[in-house]
């Protein structure tokens, strides 16, 4: 079953008609699981599933330009994503990917889900002269975390 409707499927393929200028790689970390039954005291991922199947749907909306690869944890960890389902967003010629998302993409997210693969295409931040300015004088690396939640 379909996550997106054929109408959101299409506005995607429009948009990213329009706004994707480069390649750029989904990488989606998942476990399996045992769906949505949840058995004390062992580990499910009752969103990987949906996970993989929206964003399936998200790269499909531009295949030439966005892939999507899956990589399951247990069977080969990855160095820092713990926790599943984590996707990184990058190009496929970065060393280390800066856009991550933990947790399933929908809902309030999924506009920036959007909005972050445009932006790594084009390999834009989005921020103006001043704020750009201000970072390259930062001595060391920073982390910026962004939570969402509908509450």
């Amino acid at each position: 079953m379909a996550i997106l409707s054929p109408q959101v499927k299409e506005q995607l393929e429009g948009r990213f008609g329009q706004r994707l200028t480069g390649p750029v790689q989904l990488r989606l970390y998942v476990r399996p699981g045992l769906g949505r039954l949840i058995v004390p005291g062992r580990y499910t991922c009752v969103t990987c599933d949906d996970a993989r199947e929206l964003l399936g749907e998200v790269s499909a909306a531009s295949p030439e330009l966005v892939t999507l690869e899956v990589t399951d944890l247990s069977a080969a960890p990855a160095d820092g994503v713990e926790e599943v389902p984590t996707l990184v967003i990058g190009t496929p010629a970065e060393e280390e990917p800066r856009i991550r998302f933990q947790g399933l993409p929908a809902g309030y997210e999924f506009a920036t889900l959007v909005d972050a693969i445009e932006r790594v295409s084009r390999g834009e931040p989005g921020l103006s002269p001043t704020s750009l300015e201000r970072l390259a004088l930062l001595a060391e690396p920073a982390e910026v975390m962004v939570f969402a939640t509908p509450t």
